[in-house]
């Protein structure tokens, strides 16, 4: 459309006489986008890639046979041993590999190591020769091994007894009763098992006495309580009949719990000792009553063997006491 402006002054506008002008106009518009858009879109396809990089490489790994990524067949290793080396073989099932580990250990081999370890006392800190031996074993397979010297508190065994007494006088004021020579020695303990034929580790000179690992260096003397088992709840019942360990002995027999805690408890309770034994009653079925003979010519257990062991406090403290300090559990912690 035509439009006729007036100037100023009133003159006609000639430059604007033919002259047309759009109302509305598509204009495309394009917004630079910000710089942070573009650090996140790089992120992301860095991202994305490392995730297809990963996934491609545990594909290849898994379902790709790589050339002589195993040593198949294995190779014989020292004593006639099949080794396997990284891994199970390509395209190794369950089957065989279970026919593998049956078959691989030798029998005759586990035993004769099995009678060599036993054949000696090897407590913490003695015969060295079999941790020399142990040594030259795993460098044989191909094991770098090094011996090294370990420093930790542990007992040892100088002397030990156990004594049953009684009273002379059973009239005599509990004053008097104390004095030495009022008691006298009903019963005393050999604490000494058998030397026997066919096991010539019983009659070894530096054979390990019947004693228990981190017990306490004392002597005592006291009237005994029989606690059972020397479970929590053993001494539960105990303390419900009113029955207290307060200065006395506790006699537990072994079998429940582990026998630290047995006289942890007992200790906890007030008992100034704890005897342990392995009761008779406790052999399930392989007894000379039901027809079996005892050790070494059959499985039925020798009436004076003896169990040893460490008796530390398991739930407080497990193993060397020098590498972690006893710690002090109050009610509020448990």
């Amino acid at each position: 459309m035509s439009h006729t402006h007036s100037s100023p002054a009133g003159l006609p506008d000639t430059k604007m006489t033919d002259e047309t002008t759009p109302l509305v106009r598509t204009v495309v518009v394009r917004r630079r986008a910000p710089a942070h858009n573009v650090c996140s879109r790089f992120v992301y396809i860095a991202f994305m890639s490392i995730c297809i990089f990963i996934l491609l490489t545990f594909f290849v790994g898994v379902f790709v046979d790589v050339p002589n990524r195993y040593h198949w067949p294995p190779h014989r290793g020292g004593h006639g041993h099949r080794v396997l080396f990284g891994g199970n073989p390509p395209g190794i099932d369950h089957d065989l590999l279970r026919r593998i580990l049956d078959e691989t250990p030798d029998a005759a081999l586990a035993e004769e190591w099995s009678r060599y370890y036993t054949a000696g006392p090897h407590l913490a800190g003695q015969n060295r020769s079999q941790a020399e031996w142990t040594k030259e074993k795993w460098e044989e397979w191909g094991v770098k091994s090094d011996i090294v010297s370990y420093d930790v508190y542990l007992n040892y065994p100088r002397e030990h007894s156990l004594r049953l007494l009684s009273k002379k006088n059973s009239s005599s004021s509990s004053s008097s009763s104390s004095a030495k020579g009022d008691w006298k020695v009903e019963f005393v303990a050999a604490l000494e098992e058998d030397v026997l034929d066919g096991d010539g580790t019983s009659g070894l000179k530096d054979r390990v006495p019947t004693f228990h690992g981190y017990a306490a260096s004392g002597n005592v003397t006291g009237s005994f309580v029989f606690v059972n088992y020397g479970t929590y709840q053993d001494y539960e019942d105990l303390r419900k009949a009113n029955i207290s360990l307060e200065g006395r002995i506790a006699i537990a027999r072994y079998g429940g719990i582990f026998r630290g805690l047995k006289v942890k408890r007992a200790q906890e309770l007030g008992a100034v000792g704890v005897l342990l034994y392995s009761d008779p009653g406790d052999d399930g079925e392989y007894t000379e009553e039901n027809g079996y003979e005892q050790y070494p010519k059959g499985p039925a257990r020798h009436p004076t063997s003896v169990q040893r062991g460490s008796v530390e406090f398991l739930s407080t403290l497990p193993g060397d006491p020098y590498v972690y300090p006893p710690m002090d559990y109050h009610s509020s912690d448990i």
